[in-house]
């Protein structure tokens, strides 16, 4: 209960989101008293992941939110006449643009955003009872191997467990025919119904904001270090995929898969290969690309030779950047993906099981475990401001207890919509669609993580698709979870719908599907927006936007980290906590692990010991078998 809280304390964080959990962990680890409030019944906010019930009631509520038809005041008076209150009505909308269709009955069931579809009686009388049906459905299930829940703090994997992946190239065209007629003929054999999603609502972990962790990215030391890796368990993206001459294929990665592709010529192979290790250690030969520094990324590709196809790679695939980005960008955003190839996988990408749900979770377990306190489905309505020194003294729960504190960390949705700009910072606001499939995009004999990327039709942005499968923990086995991102433009349907046309059949909207095509169950379209704070607010509160366009967590992990060092500016960011055997309780000596090779974070069986990686890597930190030196090739 909330008047059993503390009534002060060092730092006060509102939104349960990724970066504020990691600077929360921060602040209680260097032994800062922490309150960390979320007004949702689960962990997350944007950052959520749901079983497919829960992501149908929160689409339900999603839809039915509705702006405020007048501005609310700002402030109101306190008690005191030297403080003030900021109000925080919840007014602000972020996720918009809602759409949900269901394929797996005869007649396909549409539900669609109450603020923007253009709708008559009949249909929404049809949305309710839809929804009423789904939430009154029985969700008991049998309980086998894949039934956990990413919500719960309490049930976290002692150790990470990187999946084990295959280390042999693979071909980086289409699957074999053969094997790809298998797959999809026996998939075939199943027809899914709508009685069958419900039946597996629980067995589903469908995240909100999906992204992939670079392998030698911030976030993986991040865990490493602060040894929050023992609460999460991983698993490799698999390939990487683009569409080029009218279908899907595999992006070369390595050396063994440039040199096994058949899409590209002996003499592309080996300029791609001298190119890609120029990348691995451009900043020393700044003769090279100089000229072109500040020019556009494509420009300079179009000097080095590269062919179109190689272009296509290399900008869409590899530096995962768009075809106007400097050339400097484009090349760091190509060395950070060669640098982290072949420490876990042949691909430079990790993905959570359960879902990038369980991150933040992790980071709020961490955080917990040095005292920090969590207040759940609890609002703040308002702010108490000190008008003398313009600083956040405190604030006001829902149900009126005052809690004081000396520092505040806010997520920006959780702040009136009068102090934020009307119109969306589109550059970190994204469009979303999830998809329920009944095959893979590109079928194997075995369950894998896919990522597709592809530029869109002006090449002003990249629109990327990542496929989770059961052996993820994130859907039924039999079934696929598609998440379909990009910057938004324009509604989500708008933005995505071309690509979905291009990748999936939909039941009812074609006479000859094509039946190398998964076929669409269900699917939701949705945008994300960020709106950017417009006026100051008092000294001492920092705030957090959720949301951006990035691919992977690089952003998210700066921005945790500044907003640490606001507060503690001189600080470590995350030490290292003590291993439970170097803790001395009434002046006992610790007994140590003599085991030298065992890491206690959970690394230890994929991790290069300081000795491995002098003599097995060369100074670039990447494997010399997959990306020799220049001069080899």
């Amino acid at each position: 209960m909330a008047e059993d809280l503390p009534t002060e304390f060092d730092v006060i964080v509102i939104g349960t989101g990724l970066s504020e959990a990691i600077t929360a962990a921060a602040l209680t680890r260097i032994g800062k008293r922490v309150l960390h409030i979320d007004r949702n019944d689960y962990y997350g906010g944007q950052w959520a992941a749901f079983t497919f019930d829960k992501l149908l009631a929160w689409i339900e509520k999603k839809q039915n939110l509705k702006s405020a038809e007048n501005t609310p005041s700002l402030y109101s008076h306190d008690d005191d006449a030297s403080q003030k209150r900021l109000l925080l009505p919840n007014d602000v909308i972020i996720t918009r643009n809602v759409e949900m269709k269901c394929y797996c009955d005869e007649t396909p069931i549409t539900l669609k955003d109450n603020n923007n579809a253009k709708s008559d009686a009949v249909d929404n009388e049809l949305n309710t009872e839809i929804i009423k049906n789904q939430h009154d459905a029985n969700t008991d299930e049998n309980s086998k191997s894949q039934d956990q829940s990413s919500s719960e703090l309490d049930q976290v994997n002692s150790d990470l467990v990187i999946g084990e992946e295959s280390s042999k190239s693979q071909d980086c065209n289409m699957p074999d025919k053969d094997v790809s007629d298998l797959v999809i003929n026996d998939k075939e054999k199943k027809v899914y119904s709508y009685q069958d999603l419900k039946d597996s609502w629980r067995r589903f972990s469908i995240d909100l904001l999906p992204k992939l962790l670079l392998c030698r990215g911030s976030l993986v030391d991040l865990l490493i270090k602060s040894k929050v890796a023992r609460y999460v368990e991983f698993k490799c993206v698999t390939k990487i995929l683009t569409y080029k001459r009218n279908e899907l294929v595999q992006v070369p990665c390595s050396r063994s898969e440039v040199f096994s592709s058949t899409l590209l010529s002996m003499l592309e192979k080996r300029i791609l290969m001298k190119f890609l290790n120029f990348c691995l250690e451009y900043e020393k030969h700044e003769d090279k690309y100089k000229d072109y520094e500040h020019r556009s990324f494509s420009e300079y590709l179009n000097s080095c030779r590269l062919s179109k196809d190689l272009q296509h790679f290399v900008i869409h695939c590899i530096a995962m950047v768009k075809g106007d980005t400097t050339t400097i960008e484009g090349l760091a955003a190509a060395q950070r993906f060669l640098r982290s190839l072949g420490r876990f996988g042949d691909t430079p990408f990790l993905w959570p099981l359960y879902g990038v749900a369980e991150l933040p979770q992790a980071f709020c377990r961490l955080c917990a475990v040095f005292g920090g306190i969590y207040c759940l489905r609890m609002n703040v309505p308002e702010l108490i401001i000190d008008e003398s020194s313009n600083r956040c003294i405190g604030i006001i729960t829902d149900e009126g207890q005052r809690i004081s504190c000396s520092n505040l960390i806010i997520d920006t949705s959780y702040l009136p919509s009068a102090l934020l700009h009307d119109e969306p910072n589109k550059e970190n606001s994204i469009s979303r669609a999830i998809f329920i499939t009944d095959k893979s995009i590109h079928p194997t004999e075995t369950d894998e993580v896919v990522l597709l990327s592809i530029p869109s039709s002006d090449h002003s942005y990249l629109i990327r698709a990542l496929e989770i499968s059961a052996g993820s923990m994130a859907c039924p086995e039999g079934l696929y979870v598609i998440h379909l991102t990009c910057p938004m433009k324009s509604s989500a349907k708008e933005d995505l719908g071309n690509l979905a046309n291009l990748l999936f059949n939909f039941k009812g909207t074609e006479e000859q599907p094509d039946i190398r095509k998964p076929t669409v169950l269900w699917c939701t379209y949705f945008n994300q927006v960020c709106h950017d704070v417009k006026e100051e607010l008092p000294s001492n509160i920092f705030t957090v936007n959720p949301i951006d366009s990035e691919m992977d967590f690089e952003s998210l992990v700066a921005k945790a980290e500044k907003l640490y060092r606001n507060i503690c500016p001189d600080e470590d960011f995350i030490p290292s906590p003590p291993d439970p055997e170097d803790i001395i309780i009434d002046d006992t000596v610790p007994h140590h692990n003599t085991d030298k090779n065992e890491d206690s974070t959970g690394f230890s069986n994929y991790e290069e010991s300081a000795e491995t990686q002098a003599e097995g890597k060369d100074d670039r930190g990447t494997d010399p078998k997959l990306f020799p030196p220049a001069d080899e090739t």
